[in-house]
């Protein structure tokens, strides 16, 4: 059992050792992701107070003349007054492509001037486009819907690849602590022996839990299918379509009156973001509170429709299910912010510690892999020896 677990772990940890070597190194640098762009883009980010902000049926169009023909179908609206709101602009797919291009704008709530924007997840390593750049990286290399499924299977394969480390780091219950220890006056192969079993276990619930987010992260409809086998999972989406037809251009009700009904709906939560889909013609209201994992995003939706400004649906955190409550906490956990600025120090440092992991996975492989090969070298060898042995006693005995 323990050899066929050991060539498991072999084969499958070198499948998914680029991929988890790069979600690594970038997620260390992702784990304070906002913060760091922020820092990189603060004449973008911050603007300076004023008695009010405009209407957001004002902003929306000022943002919207950054790309000709594109519209706002995202906004976060964020509570402090020193903030830039950022919208997200999307142009109409064109013949051949099943998406059109994303743009970020970052506009003054209080003027209405754009202080800038950028193509989402361009390449670029610049300050405008290093951090969304890394994020697209992060999770889908470049590769569109096929990259974010191949690591999804990735994610899959780490996630169970966990167990079998986990037998084969404790054979026995009296020798637990060695997986534990670090050898480090050893040094060599025993160190990189250590840390790659040591760190692994030292940070295992965190392996785990990155490991699970992942794949709700790029298999989320398979994710909820399975969670839904065990608990129900409200379809947060809302299948109220308006005019599957609509035109993508067509006028709709007014952004800042589905602000307003969606306060009236919920007066005890702040409004954190805004979403418009074109194509279904609704608005959905992101409301926060204190009770929410997060507050960049908020937990309850108000569906509003955009055609006539009639609220729709709402779904409430409160009415959620424990598989509701399950698939929220996946992105909290994976970036962790769930725990504030304790869960990003602990994201980043394991991000660390998992390259670390990914490097002496490889070193143990290699050494292992030479040491194959000058077996079967001296296999070779011997065989050869003895086969021009026997031919000399042949040619001895038959001269």
């Amino acid at each position: 059992m323990r050899k066929v677990v050991v060539y498991l772990h072999r084969w499958v940890g070198l499948a998914v050792l680029l991929f988890i070597g790069v979600a690594a190194v970038t997620g260390t640098v992702l784990s304070f992701d906002k913060e760091l762009d922020r820092w990189l883009n603060d004449d973008w980010y911050y603007v300076n107070p004023q008695t009010a902000r405009l209407p957001m049926d004002q902003l929306v169009p000022r943002a919207e003349t950054f790309v000709a023909g594109a519209r706002v179908t995202f906004v976060r609206m964020d509570a402090d007054p020193a903030r830039a709101y950022h919208f997200f602009l999307k142009s109409r797919p064109v013949a051949g492509e099943e998406k059109g291009l994303m743009h970020n704008v970052f506009v003054d709530p209080y003027t209405g001037l754009i202080l800038g924007g950028r193509e989402s997840g361009a390449f670029g390593v610049d300050k405008r486009h290093l951090i969304p750049m890394l994020v697209k990286l992060h999770y889908t290399w470049y590769m569109g819907d096929f990259g974010k499924w191949l690591i999804g299977i990735a994610a899959v394969l780490w996630l169970l690849d966990h167990f079998g480390a986990v037998y084969l780091s404790f054979p026995n219950l009296k020798s637990w602590k060695k997986s534990f220890q670090f050898r480090w006056a050893a040094g060599g192969h025993k160190l990189n022996f250590d840390m790659h079993r040591s760190g692994s276990m030292w940070i295992l619930p965190v392996l785990l839990a990155l490991a699970l987010s992942s794949i709700y992260l790029n298999l989320n409809a398979q994710f909820k299918w399975v969670v839904n086998k065990f608990s129900p999972v409200t379809m947060v989406e809302c299948a109220c379509h308006v005019d599957p037809n609509a035109k993508w251009l067509a006028d709709t009700a007014s952004w800042d009156g589905a602000i307003k009904l969606a306060q009236a709906t919920q007066p005890e939560l702040a409004v954190a973001a805004m979403t418009f889909m074109p194509d279904t013609r609704k608005f959905i209201v992101s409301m926060s509170g204190p009770e929410d994992l997060t507050r960049e995003v908020g937990m309850t939706k108000v569906y509003v429709n955009a055609m006539t400004g009639e609220l729709m649906h709402v779904h409430d955190r409160h009415a959620e299910t424990a598989g509701d409550t399950f698939n929220a906490w996946q992105l909290p956990l994976h970036n962790g912010r769930v725990f504030g600025l304790f869960g990003q120090i602990i994201i980043l440092l394991s991000g660390i510690v998992i390259t670390l992991i990914c490097v002496t996975a490889f070193l143990i492989y290699a050494k292992k892999a030479r040491a194959r090969k000058a077996k079967n070298a001296q296999v070779i060898v011997g065989e050869t020896a003895r086969s021009a042995d026997v031919f000399n006693q042949t040619q001895s005995i038959n001269p």
